[in-house]
């Protein structure tokens, strides 16, 4: 793989949504930033439903 392999500080980031996929990706950056002693940023990104107005 690349040289990010060897890193053993830094930051892991990934993205939440609630659904099993995303708690699997959860559950792989949780480990690896353990691996790489790195902080761990989970990141939840939501959009409001558009409101029809008129």
């Amino acid at each position: 793989m690349s040289g990010y392999d060897t890193c053993t500080s830094g930051r892991v980031v990934v993205g939440v949504s609630g659904s099993l996929g995303s708690v699997t990706a959860l559950r792989r950056a949780v480990a690896e930033a353990r691996r790489r002693q790195a902080e761990l940023w989970p990141v939840l990104a939501w959009e409001p439903p558009a409101v029809n107005w008129r």
